[in-house]
């Protein structure tokens, strides 16, 4: 019905509560990636948003991880899919905005997403971390440039989630955290679908570019 295509995104505190959570995931689907080996695919419902987790065990350097996860402009060069866009915006006290742009291919619109991101560490752990922010009004100036490049884009509806980098014996294990609402006309089950499918590629990606520059 109508009234549930119009239901306004979770909170996103709430939302993030949930999601890091440790109780709830459940594994969908497990993957072998060509030079990066196999990744763990895991699910969860928070608020009635889709929550997706990828998983694998790298043996690299986690700062270098967070050095290309961190690498905001330089990720179309290296990702899997193409990201027309990529932008870092203004700087915070440990944090930073930007945004990107998911050029998708027709009938799918583009997608676009600002979000606030913040480095930290806990314990052992290397984080990065982001939630999305109304662009309208932190960045309209920056909106109105990228629809005039973009004019068919949507704003994704929800998008916050989570890099990892945990050091241990065996390696260093990369985990990606994705809650996520590509918004528009595209039916939010169609959606998460999508992203199940593309969440291992996300994490090939980080490792195998972190790879190379370690060479």
């Amino acid at each position: 019905m109508l009234v549930f295509a119009l239901a306004l995104a979770a909170d996103p505190a709430a939302l993030r509560a949930g999601m890091e959570a440790a109780d709830g995931w459940t594994e969908v689907d497990r993957k072998v990636m060509d030079g990066v080996g196999e990744v763990v695919v895991r699910h969860k419902a928070v608020l009635g948003e889709d929550c997706l987790e990828g998983s694998t065990v790298a043996a690299l350097d986690p700062d270098a991880l967070l050095a290309a996860a961190t690498d905001i402009e330089g990720q179309p060069s290296w990702s899997s899919w193409k990201v027309a866009a990529a932008k870092k915006l203004a700087s915070h006290a440990g944090s930073f905005d930007y945004y990107q742009l998911l050029d998708n291919p027709s009938p799918v619109a583009d997608r676009y997403w600002f979000v606030r991101a913040v480095t930290s560490r806990r314990g052992e752990d290397r984080v990065f971390s982001w939630d999305q922010i109304p662009a309208d009004t932190a960045y309209p100036a920056e909106v109105a440039s990228l629809l005039a490049r973009f004019p068919s884009a949507v704003p994704t509806r929800t998008n916050l989630g989570d890099w990892t980098f945990r050091p241990g014996q065996e390696g260093t294990t990369v985990r990606y955290r994705l809650c996520t609402d590509a918004g528009g006309n595209l039916p939010r089950w169609v959606g998460e679908i999508a992203a199940r499918s593309t969440l291992p590629t996300n994490v090939a990606d980080i490792v195998r570019e972190v790879k190379r520059r370690t060479r």
